[in-house]
Order: C-alpha cells, then structure tokens, then sequence
C-alpha cells in the first residue's frame, strides 16, 4: 500500500508499527536498543556534521535493503515502502524521527539494526540525503 506523502507522521507510526509482525522469538542481537532486562533503551546519536563526501543513496540503501524492506515492500495492507531512493526521501523526516526514538525496525519484527546503521543513515539525512 503506498500512502501519499499527506499522511500525518503519527498515522504513518501506527501503520509501520502494526505492519509486520513475522518474528515469533526476540532477536539475538538488540543492535544497542534494549538492556539486559528487555527494556527499551535507545542509545542512537543524532550527527550533528555532515562529513566530506557526504554519504549517497548507495552507501546506504544496502541497509534498507537488508533491514526495512522485509516489511516496508509495498505489499498491500503493510507499511509504507522503503525499497528505493524516492520512498526514502519522501519519508526521511519520519525515518529519522523513527531511528531516533528506536521504534524502527520494531522489537517484535526479528531485525535489529545496530546503531553503527542507524548512525549512517542518520548521517545521510542530515547531509540532504542525496541521490
């Protein structure tokens, strides 16, 4: 399901949260997210300089690839997608918004995300995301 660009961030939250939900155990691997006792602990950095080069679509579209797009592909009734560069920049302020605040990629959809990842793509969206 593609969802036009007007819908509000927080709508577009409840639907990406309730997109996909395939992982019946937790992951192994809390990619920084959560500490020993399964609480939510988000740990991700904000990048405050853009480096030179700054980083393209290419260097970051393998993580999306890998981590977003089991569940962000465009199937009917699932999340918006996140499967090419314009899905992406349409949305990079609620990406960002959800990298942040760790609520992307969801505790119970069996991916993680290391922090090293989200930095990059954080990173990519504070330099104007090019393509």
């Amino acid at each position: 399901m593609f969802l036009p660009r007007a819908v509000t961030p927080l709508l577009a939250a409840a639907i990406a949260v309730s997109g996909c939900r395939q992982a019946a155990q937790p992951p192994p691997d809390d990619g920084g997210t959560t500490d020993d006792a399964g609480a939510l602990v988000c740990t991700v950095q904000a990048p405050t300089v853009c480096p030179d080069p700054p980083p393209h679509w290419p260097d970051v579209s393998p993580i999306f690839q890998g981590r977003c797009v089991m569940c962000h592909n465009g199937m009917i009734g699932g999340p918006w997608p996140l499967m090419q560069y314009s899905h992406v920049a349409d949305w990079y302020d609620v990406v960002r918004a959800m990298l942040l605040d760790c609520s992307m990629p969801p505790p119970d959809a069996g991916v993680t995300m290391p922090d090293e990842e989200k930095t990059a793509i954080l990173t990519w969206i504070l330099c104007g995301y090019p393509e």
